[in-house]
């Protein structure tokens, strides 16, 4: 090993954070290892509160990146234009000088799914979130907005607006079954909460485009809608496909079960961007609670290859599922390993304490492996697939 071991982080969301504060505080190779991560912008981004910051309720979801970063770890802002695999490059889209590595996480994190139509508002970023807010502060008594998406930002999304803004006709709008991935109760208690704030909800209806006015189903009906928010999935960024690095269908890096690239032994990857496989990842979800794990996995596979040794499989599973429902009352569900829904379900007023107890947790985890290297902790997933 050299005398300067340099590991360069695309991305400083909960994946890319958490794997630099275990690298840059380990005490393995203190003096020989550094760690600049790379990220568009120089805050930290809670992206798990920005349905808050979007209806109004909370005015930033950005914390200063040094109150979460390890001081040894260096930051440059700036947004990555190609990463050079062979010659081991990062090249910016300032036109600043390329940046070398010995390894790379590749933590880009997760975009708007790329089928949001025109007319539609998004909520993958601070810029999306305050344009959305400047929206809603906009629409009169009466107005109606229209939420497209039944997954778990969706339903926080709409009760959020809904509290925020009780004179508005809120309407949440689902391929599926809104709440299906709850247990009937947890699914029955979040229907109950969006009723009781005036969500109108629509079951199985496929939207197929939308404008600065309406909202056209796959059914041929079209519905009046003064603010249309996309919120039916994400998709990765294009990163990786443009620069040659083995991708699935999505775009998503493709990595094996340690998290590492097999056609590129020194890059990894973590986070909503990568491809990681069933065997191990199958169970796994586009989340905050993915992201920390599987940044403190690649950090360890890192720190496992440099030392010769041979990196560990992926193991990470759940333990909740957590839905706030305004600022007055949430949900939390606990679910098996792989996800699947057990019968405890927490709601109510106590549901949203607790759900705010667990977003300030996560914080307090990535703070916490700043303080101390390895500190982080998680659930261990379900047998891998091959071996039940």
């Amino acid at each position: 090993m050299s005398a300067r071991f340099r590991v360069v982080i695309i991305g400083a969301g909960y994946a890319g954070v958490m794997a630099a504060n275990r690298l840059a505080g380990s005490k393995q190779l203190p003096e020989s290892l550094t760690v600049t991560i790379v990220n568009p912008v120089a805050d930290f981004l809670e992206r798990i509160r920005l349905h808050e910051v979007a209806a109004g309720s909370r005015a930033s979801a950005a914390v200063p990146m040094r109150s979460v970063l390890n001081q040894r770890a260096d930051v440059i802002a700036d947004s990555v234009l190609k990463i050079d695999p062979i010659n081991r490059q990062v090249y910016f889209s300032s036109g600043r000088a390329p940046l070398s590595y010995d390894a790379l996480l590749y933590s880009v994190g997760s975009t708007q799914a790329a089928k949001a139509p025109v007319g539609a508002y998004g909520l993958q970023d601070a810029e999306s979130a305050g344009r959305l807010r400047a929206r809603l502060s906009q629409l009169e008594e009466g107005a109606r907005v229209s939420i497209i998406g039944g997954g778990l930002t969706s339903i926080e999304l709409s009760a959020e607006i809904a509290e925020r803004y009780p004179g508005l006709q809120v309407r949440l709008v689902s391929r599926g079954v809104i709440a299906d991935t709850l247990s009937h109760s947890g699914r029955h208690a979040v229907r109950k909460r969006l009723s009781a704030l005036g969500v109108e909800m629509m079951d199985n209806t496929d939207v197929q485009a939308c404008d600065s006015s309406s909202v056209r189903t796959s059914g041929g009906d079209t519905l009046t809608s003064d603010c249309t928010i996309w919120a039916a999935g994400f998709g990765a960024p294009a990163l990786a496909r443009d620069s040659g690095l083995p991708t699935d269908a999505e775009g998503r890096l493709m990595v094996d079960e340690s998290l590492s690239c097999p056609q590129y032994a020194d890059i990894f990857g973590a986070g909503d961007a990568v491809r990681i496989p069933d065997s191990v990842a199958g169970h796994l979800r586009m989340s905050c609670a993915a992201a920390l794990p599987l940044g403190a996995h690649a950090a360890d596979s890192i720190l496992a290859r440099l030392q010769k040794q041979a990196p560990a499989p992926l193991s990470a599973g759940y333990v909740l599922k957590c839905i706030s429902l305004g600022r007055k009352s949430g949900l939390i569900q606990t679910v098996t390993a792989d996800d699947r829904p057990r019968s405890l379900v927490v709601r109510g007023r106590l549901g949203g304490l607790a759900k705010e107890q667990i977003c300030r947790m996560t914080l307090g985890w990535i703070r916490g492996e700043l303080r101390r290297s390895g500190s982080y902790k998680w659930a261990k997933g379900p047998l891998p697939t091959a071996a039940r």
